[in-house]
């Protein structure tokens, strides 16, 4: 049985959560690979006269997003996307189609775009979201993923990970979410059920 502190400020962490990386493990590892990305960014620049532009998948990869770029060395140009693939209120539970928003399509050609997400799982949300990318002339794009599920099936492979897993548990905190609740936890977490001890 793994044991784990039960609270997390004021906010209870649940019975099926089981640890998978502390804050203090996150912070270091997305730090580690903001300053990997700093070759990456330096090249771009030198290749396209542009500082790159870092595209952020909203919800989940909203913090993943923000400490990346503040770990990052090279002056990048944060942007934002829409992509939905799972249902909101049920954990698994893929949507029937993925929907992607970009908040400014134009900004994209003749760019290198960094894209951060929270977790590449069946790669579907992703796959769909470069391929739109370069339709819109993309000059490249690298993405850099929190959590990289090992998949035999997936549709992507991305560039960069700070973590990767082969397992098929659910995953929880920093922008992952239980049921669409408890996503502004500051490390990262493995789902079982209510019913299984942890």
């Amino acid at each position: 049985m793994k044991h784990h502190d039960s609270r997390i400020g004021c906010r209870q962490i649940p019975d099926h959560w089981v640890p998978f990386a502390s804050a203090a493990d996150v912070r270091r590892q997305v730090n580690q690979l903001g300053l990997t990305l700093g070759d990456w960014a330096t090249n771009a620049r030198t290749q396209s006269g542009r500082q790159p532009l870092a595209l952020c998948v909203l919800r989940g990869g909203v913090f993943f997003f923000s400490d990346l770029l503040l770990a990052c060395p090279v002056t990048v140009e944060p942007a934002f996307c829409r992509c939905r693939s799972y249902e909101a209120n049920q954990n698994g539970v893929v949507a029937q189609s993925v929907e992607v928003t970009l908040d400014d399509p134009g900004a994209i050609a003749g760019r290198h775009v960094l894209v951060g997400d929270d977790i590449c799982d069946s790669g579907r949300t992703l796959n769909l979201l470069t391929q739109r990318l370069k339709e819109l002339g993309a000059a490249e794009i690298e993405v850099a993923v929190c959590v990289h599920r090992i998949r035999s099936d997936s549709q992507f492979q991305p560039r960069w990970c700070a973590f990767s897993y082969d397992g098929p548990e659910w995953f929880a905190g920093y922008g992952m979410e239980d049921a669409n609740h408890c996503m502004n936890f500051p490390g990262l977490y493995l789902l079982g059920t209510p019913d299984e001890t942890v």
